[in-house]
This record gives C-alpha cells, structure tokens and sequence, in this order.
C-alpha cells in the first residue's frame, strides 16, 4: 500500500511547472556532487538512500525500503543583462513544485545476498520564457530613400522547456569483504519545445509619399519539438577499507531508441533595400514526422568518502566526454523559399535544430556531522560546469538547441532526521551562475538594411539565481 501511495503521489507532483539548465550536466539535485540528496554519491557514505547513482552502493542495503525526494518549492531567475540591445534586458522567473525521485530497494536474503533498487525519476531540465520591444525613433533605413529618423518597432521572444523522465533497474552485491560491484540501465524519455520569433519594422521617412508611408519588415519564426527515448547502462565499483571508501562508475553513451520531431517556420522580408535593389522574400516550412536523435556521451565518475569521529567528509568527480556536431533534428529537402528562386531545397541546412558539446569535467565536496544521536547535517558544494560552445559549430546554420552559457555553482545545506522506521530529510539547495560572454542573438541597437533589420549581435552578460527547499522521506519497510 505504501508504495502504490507513494507512486501516486508522485504521478501528481509531476503534473507540475519545472525548470533547471540545459547545458549543464549536474544541475539536477541527485548528481555525485548533491551529497544532502539521499544515495547521491558515488562512494558508500553510511547513508540511507535507497537508490544510488553507484548501483555497486545497493549491496551495502539490507533492508527494503522505499522514498520520495523533491525540491517542493524552488524559484529561479535568469537575466540576459542587454539581452536585445541596450537596456532590453531578457528575463525569465519561475516559481514552482517540482517532483524528484521516488525509488525503492528490495533486498534478497540467502548464501549470496543481492539488493535490487528501482526508481522513477524527473529531471526539469529547462523552462525559459522571455521577451523584450523596442519601440522608438532613430536612423535605420539608408537617408537615400528615407532621410532622417524612422518609425521603428522590433519585438523579440524566445522560449525553451524541456522536460526528462526516466526509469531506472540497478543490482548490486558484495564480491568480496571488501568489494562491491553492480550494474543498472535506464530507460530516458526526453520532451523539448523550442521557440525563437522576432519581428522588425521600420516606416520610410518621407513626406512626399501620400496615404500610408511604405514599410519595411523583417520577421523570423521558428518552432520546434521532439520527444527522444533512449537508454544508457552504468557498471559501479565500490572499494572499502576501514574508514576509506572508493567507489567508481562508467556510463555508456545513450543509445537510440525511438523519437520523433516536427518543425514550423515562416519568415517574410518586405520592402528591405539593399543598394539599387529591393528584397522581398516568403519562405515558410512545416514538418511533421521528422526522425530525433539525442545524445548523451560516455562518463566517468569516481568518489571518496572517508569516516571522521561524528562524521564523514566526501569528495566526488565525473568526466563528460565530448560529444562532435549533430542533428537533434534534420529537416527534409523540400520547397522552403516561396517564388521563382533557384533556393527551393535550402530548409535543410537553415532549418535544422543541432547541438554539439565540449569536454567537462565537474567536483564536488561534502561534509556531515552527527549533530545530535538521531540528527545528522549536510553541506556540500558542486561545480556545474557549462558544456556549450558555438565555436565548435561548423558554420551558422541552423538553430542551437540550448538556453545556458554560464558555469553554475551550488550549495546544498540540511539535516537527516534518523528513526527506527524511517529517515526524514530537508534542506535548502543553492545555485548561482555567471558569464560575460552570452550570445545575443538580436541587438535592436542598430538595425540597418546590411544586417537584415536584425542588428549586430554581441556577448553580454547573464546570470543565473535558484533556491528550493528539498524534501526526502525514506521508510524502512
């Protein structure tokens, strides 16, 4: 009965907004550096979770138990400083419930005891919304045919979620006093919805044209979705002596299983001259049923936990490989720019929805403290460094399929509450991060005909603030 109470609490939470990063590997609570989060660690830590990232960890639990952890209220904020030009700062704030893990361990007696541990969990990726407007009078158009300030309106918008829920199948077993090994394999299921739009305008400054004065207008829409199934396998390690506890892990890249994708762009130029000529342009594109791919490298984890008088202190590393320029989405060739132009099969390099990542590696550190018999403390911190780089692209085309281009640093802080029948746990998780190197991808500051309306992107900067309050109940059963 507990466990179908606990399933179905879970399926509820689900239902609710979510958010973290998308270019960040360690962003989620239950990453080898989130020692406050039950089993988030790689090497044993006396701990009572009940479904480690170790699978090699579960050989250590001889009790079946069952949990549920989850950030129950977290509010983030990222800020593009200048985002859409001077001044046109890009924010997104969210507020939410976000669900975590719910797992359990089942733990079988006799001549060669093995523990098997499950889990269902939700990984908020990514929730961004942000626009920005700029609406005023200044010089955009050529003084040759529309001399002195015009009229100009220019609206941006951008939004990006992603969502991950896996299930997750490990075992592990003692092969001796002092080792431990296991395996498990995970089943991911991945949504992203990708929006980018904008739109300029500018009225031609001329007092001779009678009625309405002409327009120049450029606009950009671009929408895509996918959902990607795969699944990835995890060998675990552990090596204890005495007070000193090793524990390693190797990851596979994940494996294809099934996906799928669609893809809705329109873009319109109107009245944009260039020198003596004049560019009027419809292109526009919807479709359905596209092959997804998603990729995830191989990785390398190794922790160490050492046994202090009243504690233990911890220290954990992983390794991403890199992962070479792909297509999470390839269009189709097919007509794409409307009209009598020789471009007709050119959807498939514009339209395309790519990623490519470099090599990272991530720390982390923890300490605990038995604070009372029955309360135990947490603190640890983590590095949660950025994998994006635009440099490794091959040339512009195409759209990039990630929001976060700033290395994150958190904090997590709390107490384990101890019981004969259950543990309870809280504590307050901390993430800031930083970079002056943001890519704007519009600059209403200067708009011209050359650079389409659209002006000339920069690097700025932005920054990225979360806090939530995390809950885990651990009943022994």
């Amino acid at each position: 009965m507990l466990k179908i109470i606990i399933t179905f609490l879970f399926l509820v939470l689900l239902l609710q907004g979510v958010k973290a990063q998308d270019a960040n590997y360690w962003s989620s609570s239950y990453n080898p550096g989130g020692f406050l989060t039950p089993g988030a660690v790689i090497a044993f830590n006396r701990d009572s979770g009940v479904m480690f990232l170790n699978p090699a960890l579960l050989a250590y639990s001889n009790k079946s138990t069952a949990s549920i952890s989850g950030s129950v209220y977290q509010y983030g904020n990222i800020k593009i400083k200048n985002g859409a030009g001077t001044g046109l700062d890009l924010k997104s704030t969210t507020a939410s419930i976000i669900p975590q893990m719910i797992s359990a361990t089942i733990s079988l007696k006799g001549k060669h005891p093995f523990t098997v541990g499950y889990a269902l969990t939700h990984n908020p990726v990514m929730s961004y919304q942000a626009t920005q407007q700029r609406d005023a009078r200044f010089n955009v158009l050529d003084d040759s045919y529309s001399p002195g300030n015009e009229s100009f309106l220019g609206q941006y918008k951008r939004l990006n979620s992603i969502n991950e829920t896996s299930g997750i199948i490990s075992g592990g077993f003692k092969a001796s006093d002092h080792f431990a090994v296991g395996i498990s394999a995970e089943g991911q299921l991945r949504k992203q919805s990708f929006n980018s739009d904008f739109s300029s305008r500018a009225l031609f400054n001329n007092s001779s044209n009678s009625g309405l004065p002409p327009i120049t207008n450029v606009e950009e829409s671009y929408l895509a979705s996918y959902f990607h199934a795969g699944i990835r396998f995890k060998a675990g390690l552990s090596y204890d002596d005495d007070r000193s506890h090793l524990g390693l892990t190797i990851s596979s890249p994940l494996l294809h299983v099934a996906g799928s994708a669609s893809i809705l762009s329109d873009n319109v130029v109107n009245n944009l001259r260039l020198g003596s000529d004049t560019l009027n342009l419809l292109a526009n594109s919807r479709q359905i049923k596209l092959k997804a791919t998603y990729k995830m490298p191989l990785s390398i984890g190794f922790g160490y936990a050492y046994d202090l008088k009243d504690g233990q202190i911890y220290f954990a590393a992983e390794y991403f490989n890199k992962v070479n320029e792909y297509n999470l989405i390839t269009p189709r060739d097919q007509n794409f720019i409307r009209g009598d132009l020789p471009l007709d099969n050119f959807s498939s390099s514009s339209l395309k929805f790519k990623d490519v990542r470099k090599s990272v590696l991530n720390f982390g550190i923890g300490v605990s403290y038995l604070l009372q018999p029955d309360v135990t403390g947490f603190l640890s911190l983590h590095t949660d460094f950025n994998y994006a780089n635009n440099g490794l692209y091959k040339d512009d085309n195409g759209y990039t399929s990630n929001t976060a281009y700033y290395n994150i640093y958190h904090c997590q802080v709390g107490a384990n509450i101890k019981k004969r029948k259950f543990n309870f746990r809280t504590g307050l998780l901390l993430s800031y991060g930083t970079t002056n190197k943001y890519p704007q991808y519009i600059n209403f500051d200067n708009p011209n005909e050359s650079n389409v309306l659209a002006g000339n992107p920069i690097n700025t900067n932005a920054s990225h603030f979360s806090v939530g309050l995390m809950l885990s109940y651990i009943h022994n059963l």
